[in-house]
């Protein structure tokens, strides 16, 4: 992984660990369902993540940024 991607899954997982995930996906109108379907992932996997009991692994992380079109001015 290169180090741009290494920021990005650090960023994302601070956005989760701090509670604003929930925020920007709600933002963007993206439902729970919506998100686990996009990262292959069940809808009680990202509700965890969601409320800081769980992370996303490296490549998930990197697909949520994308779909949540994150960056680090966000968190």
């Amino acid at each position: 992984m290169s180090p741009d991607e290494l920021q990005k899954v650090s960023h994302v997982r601070a956005l989760f660990a701090n509670g604003k995930a929930r925020e920007q996906r709600v933002i963007r109108r993206i439902t729970l369902q919506e998100l686990a379907d996009a990262v292959g992932a069940s809808t009680s996997t990202v509700h965890r993540w969601e409320n800081g009991r769980g992370m996303p692994r490296g490549a998930t992380a990197l697909r949520l940024a994308e779909i949540l079109d994150l960056t680090a001015n966000v968190i």
